[in-house]
């Protein structure tokens, strides 16, 4: 990062702490400075090296950091990010830890050296004993060897000084030059600790010296028995969230492919749907506290294989000095001095454990802090399962092991887990969760099965959790790659998580990396039959579809108002005649929208015969209606 980035990052953060001391939210600066170069990595926040010209985009991107993260301190993606910067700024520089122990009592010892550096000449016994004084308890506090205040472990190692330095020779090295002392000084430190490390393997000394080999055993016995039950602990809420999650995703099948869409009960709606994001951010949260602990594992093997070795060279050592002084009466000291010299380097690799050892401890410890400060909602994950019994991640693998991927990408490779030689070496993309289902779920950590087949495409390797996932994923591997690292834009605490930084960095300049699709919109035409009439059929007795009729009916009602209504009654009914009536059965009608039809129903034609000619009174009707249904 340029001098530019750096000012703009540190004027950021300075306007980030300036902000959360009204509310008091009280934040790590060097934190904020992490969390601000990461969410920085995503380009559309608009910020670039001008940090003032880009007023508005800074002021929007410090409410986001404020208000969206750093308010709610125990949200797990906060939680998150703060134990990757812990876990980056102490397990991952282990051995600078041990450079700056060493410093730190170095800069301590400092004024105590100085004093033994003052001395240009010695005239007395007083001056002889201060001096002695002096160089043994430089010499016990910087070897570790015990507390030079106790009367024994200054006895002895002013009898292991005095084997090495005699009185005649402290005029010699008091007239020595400063630098001429202090590689003496060092010199002299190895020697004298050496050999109180070979009297306690004779039982003639070792005061105050503890039995590091021993303590080392124990103490990783006892950090190892922790962390193995941290890690059951955090297994089981990780395949309780697992569960959980893939209850509410399912795989639906639709025109364009496969999709995960999210199904919730009823019941549960309302309340749930709001946590579903959360709990996503908790298993990503469980996840990366279980790859932390598996390394704080593996640290703990090195550190025991490393003590064992370190326990074999010191047995092997203390056995060659046994063998170079055992009934020899003088030895030359070009001989045993570096043999002494060698003893007390490997004894100092055992206090390098040790420290190596207390600081995994204290970072447990802190973890355990950052955990437990994670709010997790029984009540919320034990409505999402319901009765279903949560699965082991083997269990969810289990279930598709017998499933075999097969390509039909050119540019993609499936290669079997058991061809490939120290597989359990090899990096998988994802920290090998499903690619396809991290994208669709928008977040959520599915385990791939490798046994199903490594995918290889341009030299990356992935797994994938189920058939479908693979072959959505093959059609645009190249687009699930780029969703993936949108989504780590949006979620930054999946930068680290999946190693992204680099990747995110060398697409800075990329501000949109998935062009969304606009769905088209399919016409077909459709047709409808339904058992039952939606409607029962009416026909107007009174609906009159000639223009000619209306103006008639218009021509009589106007008439009517200056009419007078007569009623005349008379006393016998002139005549009766019955009213035939027909009826027909209801038609099958087909209707189709957005085309124009027409209806012609018959005219009714009635011819009455008898009128004329005819003496009698014997009329009757005959029906010259042309028939409905007539082909």
């Amino acid at each position: 990062m340029g001098d530019d980035e750096n000012a703009c990052v540190r004027n950021i953060v300075k306007e980030i702490i300036r902000e959360m001391n009204p509310k008091k939210i009280t934040v790590n600066k060097n934190f904020v400075t992490y969390l601000t170069k990461l969410l920085l990595i995503n380009p559309n926040w608009g910020i670039g090296d001008d940090f003032f010209s880009q007023r508005q985009n800074v002021q929007h991107f410090v409410k986001y950091v404020i208000d969206d993260l750093l308010k709610v301190q125990d949200d797990p993606k906060i939680v998150t990010l703060k134990i990757q910067f812990y876990f980056s700024c102490n397990l991952e520089r282990m051995d600078y830890a041990i450079e700056v122990n060493r410093r730190d009592l170095r800069n301590k010892l400092l004024v105590l050296k100085e004093d033994i550096f003052t001395f240009s000449k010695v005239e007395d016994r007083n001056d002889v004993d201060a001096l002695y004084k002096k160089i043994v308890y430089y010499i016990t506090l910087a070897s570790g060897l015990g507390n030079p205040a106790k009367p024994k472990v200054f006895e002895e190692t002013l009898v292991a000084l005095k084997s090495i330095l005699y009185e005649s020779e402290l005029n010699e090295f008091v007239t020595l030059s400063k630098q001429e002392k202090q590689i003496q000084l060092c010199q002299m430190t190895k020697v004298v600790a050496g050999i109180r490390l070979f009297d306690k393997d004779c039982d003639k000394g070792g005061e105050g010296i503890a039995n590091l080999p021993e303590l080392l055993d124990k103490a990783i016995h006892v950090i190892r028995g922790g962390t193995e039950e941290t890690l059951l602990m955090i297994m089981e809420r990780v395949n309780t969230l697992t569960t959980a999650v893939e209850k509410c995703y399912h795989l639906k099948q639709t025109y364009h492919g496969y999709q995960m869409i999210c199904i919730i009960p009823d019941e549960l709606s309302v309340k749930i749907a709001d946590d579903i994001e959360y709990i996503k951010h908790l298993l990503i949260f469980f996840r990366q506290y279980e790859l932390l602990i598996r390394k704080i594992l593996d640290e703990l093997e090195q550190i025991n294989e490393k003590t064992e070795l370190i326990f074999t060279n010191m047995e092997k050592m203390l056995k060659l000095i046994h063998e170079t002084v055992y009934m020899k009466i003088a030895i030359p000291v070009g001989v045993v001095f570096p043999l002494f010299e060698q003893l007390w380097e490997i004894w100092e690799e055992f206090q390098n454990q040790g420290l190596l050892l207390s600081r995994l401890s204290m970072i447990m410890s802190n973890m355990e802090t950052y955990a437990k400060h994670t709010r997790y909602d029984h009540l919320v994950i034990e409505h999402l399962l319901g009765t279903s019994s949560s699965l082991t991640d083997a269990e969810r693998l289990e279930k598709t092991a017998q499933y075999k991927l097969v390509s039909d990408n050119p540019e993609i490779r499936v290669v079997r887990s058991e061809a490939i030689k120290n597989f359990y070496n090899l990096k998988l993309e994802y920290l090998g969760f499903c690619c396809w289902k991290l994208i669709e779920t928008d977040g959520a950590l599915i385990p791939g099965n490798p046994s199903m087949g490594i995918v290889i495409y341009k030299l990356k390797n992935y797994v994938f959790s189920c058939i479908e996932a693979f072959e959505e994923f093959c059609k645009d591997p190249e687009m699930y790659i780029n969703c993936a690292l949108d989504l780590s834009r949006r979620k930054p605490q999946l930068i680290n998580f999946f190693q992204l930084k680099e990747e995110l960095e060398s697409v800075y300049n990329v501000e949109k990396l998935v062009q969304s699709k606009v769905e088209l919109k399919m016409c077909e035409d459709k047709s409808l039959q339904t058992v039952h009439q939606a409607t029962e059929s009416f026909v107007d007795s009174t609906y009159k579809w000639n223009i000619w009729d209306l103006k008639r009916e218009a021509l009589t009602q106007a008439n009517l108002l200056s009419a007078v209504t007569v009623s005349t009654q008379t006393i016998k009914t002139s005549s009766k005649n019955s009213v035939r009536a027909q009826t027909y059965n209801k038609k099958i009608v087909d209707t189709q929208t957005s085309k124009d039809r027409y209806t012609t129903m018959p005219k009714n034609s009635v011819f009455i015969y008898g009128l004329r000619g005819k003496k009698d009174d014997k009329q009757f009707k005959i029906d010259l209606t042309r028939p409905i249904d007539e082909s």
